[in-house]
């Protein structure tokens, strides 16, 4: 189990680590072009999961669609993703040892490094409806 990035860490841009075929590797953080980029294509990967997990399994071709979608071009497609975050990574010689389980662990991680802002809105929006945060300063 990876030990959670420090704020520190976090806004030094100390580089993330995962676990991949048993060695550890280091992944710097995109730049703010590039990590927009990023978070456009995995919207976007988000977007095709319902069209995935949505088919009917009324008929073998069908049944066969939707075990093809959510078993083999779901998993592709977060590899792709994670590799375009991780691109200093050699993709090749990775997955030709490293496991799905090692995958979608540092997946994981790196959408959790990529989409820092998602936590603050999270945040932000689970404080709706709850009392109002009352200042430290006095009035």
């Amino acid at each position: 189990m990876t030990k959670k990035r420090t704020e520190e860490e976090i806004l030094c841009q100390a580089p993330l680590k995962v676990t991949l075929g048993g060695k550890s590797f280091d992944i710097k953080p995109l730049s703010i072009k590039k990590s927009r980029e990023w978070r456009a294509e995995f919207a976007k990967a988000l977007g095709q999961i319902p069209k995935w997990v949505n088919v009917t399994t009324d008929t073998p071709e069908t049944f066969g669609q939707a075990m093809d979608a959510m078993m083999v071009e779901l998993p592709n497609l977060v590899s792709d993703l994670f590799f375009k975050y991780a691109e200093e990574l050699d993709k090749e010689e990775i997955e030709d040892v490293a496991t799905d389980a090692e995958l979608a662990k540092a997946f994981e991680e790196v959408a959790a490094y990529a989409l820092p802002l998602a936590g603050v809105l999270v945040k932000v929006m689970s404080r709706q409806g709850a009392e109002p945060v009352k200042s430290s300063s006095s009035s």
